[in-house]
């Protein structure tokens, strides 16, 4: 867990880059199908629009799953349960 912990404060403090789709399915396991479902919902990270290409921040989505890996939300932890 220490290193887990470690490694997200070290992408914190790296420059920002921008991931395309595939990297932000391999980072979070899920489709674009359900990303694109949370996105609506503003459960899931904006994408940064570069022309007709979409782009996501690549330290929103380790935020986002470092979040779901603490539990930090309700909705999680009903998921978790069932």
């Amino acid at each position: 867990m220490q290193q887990t912990e470690s490694n997200f404060q070290n992408s914190l403090n790296a420059p920002e880059r921008l991931i395309p789709l595939d990297e932000v399915e391999s980072i979070t396991g899920f489709k674009s199908s359900y990303i694109y479902s949370k996105i609506q919902k503003g459960e899931f990270p904006q994408p940064v629009k570069i022309g007709t290409a979409s782009r996501w921040k690549f330290s929103e989505i380790q935020n986002w799953v470092h979040t779901k890996i603490k539990g930090d939300t309700p909705a999680k932890r009903a998921e978790v349960r069932a």
